[in-house]
């Protein structure tokens, strides 16, 4: 029920920036890697971290570096060996922007 209220308090407009969030990074940090030539794919990877640790710096340096090496990696290897699809990053992403403090909230309240 938390995660619908959560949803619930959420603007239009929270909600279209976060899909939209979601289509630009994801465009970019995935779709760039599919572009490159093949030889040059490993850099792209290395750029596309470091970009995407840059753009999440605001939410500390230890989480940037989690969701650029962590996330970005399980995405880019999720991406190239499984699911050939950009919209479910799309989606994913779009998901833990809107609902990803939402669901840290719940894991810590679940215990109480």
């Amino acid at each position: 029920m938390e995660i619908i209220r959560k949803f619930m308090a959420l603007t239009p407009m929270a909600i279209c920036y976060a899909l939209l969030n979601g289509f630009y990074e994801e465009f970019f940090f995935l779709g760039l890697l599919t572009s490159v030539k093949e030889e040059h794919k490993w850099l792209a990877l290395v750029y596309s971290v470091i970009i995407r640790i840059s753009f999440h710096t605001y939410q500390g340096l230890l989480w940037a570096l989690v969701i650029g090496l962590v996330y970005g990696l399980f995405y880019y290897f999720l991406y190239k060996y499984v699911v050939k699809n950009l919209l479910p990053f799309f989606l994913m992403h779009a998901l833990a922007d809107m609902f990803g403090s939402s669901l840290l909230y719940l894991l810590i309240a679940w215990g109480n």
